[in-house]
């Protein structure tokens, strides 16, 4: 991927004739050092990424901020849009791995996907996670590629958690399901993807408030209602709401 033909960090150029001199050392970083540099640089260009933008953050700016020379940075990142979709594919990654652990063990099938759907969206209605977005969009006409794989990222990520969830309820007898993988993609974008679009765009606040959690609700109640088996009687379909 190309960066933009406008910033000249990402010219054929790209190493500059002098830079900042540094202790020489002997023989290669260890593994776990060379982990720790990586986590450095993803932290520094999050940091300037998120808060000066795609198009105000420089490569040359995230690598004095992380303390290493252009060699070092183009390395392990050959271009912006790469530094820019590790950064953000990243955040994704340490975010729900936290989150699948949250996922509660016991409840109903209902308690259960109304659990994770919570944490997702609120992780996902903050001002970090939808100003990340933002920007993502903002790059989306001159790098498509690049939105597509992170935005289907993070979208196969949050199924991921709820697939979790309906594969239990559907080994427990809880709840009926011939494709699993479609059904958590369809929950995942009425429940999480349709009020985050909207933060995203400006049109709802960037909160988890009384009436996402209506939302959330309402719309789990929703989707089960096609799931119950036919065994189960009908006073018990609504069983576990508040």
């Amino acid at each position: 991927m190309q960066g933009p033909s406008h910033d000249h960090e990402e010219s054929s150029n790209r190493m500059p004739d002098k830079e900042h001199p540094r202790p020489a050392r002997m023989g290669r970083p260890s593994v776990a050092e060379a982990a720790t540099l990586s986590e450095t640089i993803l932290e520094e260009a999050g940091r300037l990424f998120f808060d000066l933008g795609f198009r105000g953050t420089s490569m040359d700016m995230v690598a004095e901020a992380a303390g290493v020379t252009k060699r070092t940075l183009y390395a392990r990142y050959r271009s912006k849009p790469l530094l820019f979709e590790a950064v953000v594919s990243t955040t994704i990654d340490i975010r729900l791995d936290a989150l699948a652990l949250l996922i509660p063990a016991d409840g109903d099938i209902r308690s259960r996907l109304v659990s994770i759907c919570t944490l997702l969206l609120d992780w996902l209605l903050t001002d970090r996670s939808v100003g990340m977005y933002r920007v993502v969009s903002a790059e989306s006409r001159q790098f498509p590629a690049l939105a597509r794989n992170i935005h289907s990222h993070g979208a196969r990520r949050a199924a991921q958690l709820i697939c979790r969830v309906l594969h239990e309820g559907v080994k427990n007898g809880e709840i009926e399901i011939d494709d699993i993988v479609f059904a958590a993609d369809y929950l995942t974008a009425a429940v999480i993807q349709y009020p985050f679009q909207q933060s995203v765009l400006g049109l709802i606040a960037a909160r988890l408030d009384d009436a996402m959690r209506r939302h959330i609700d309402q719309a789990v109640e929703l989707f089960l209602n096609g799931t119950w088996p036919d065994i189960w009687p009908i006073p018990d379909r609504g069983q576990g709401r508040s």
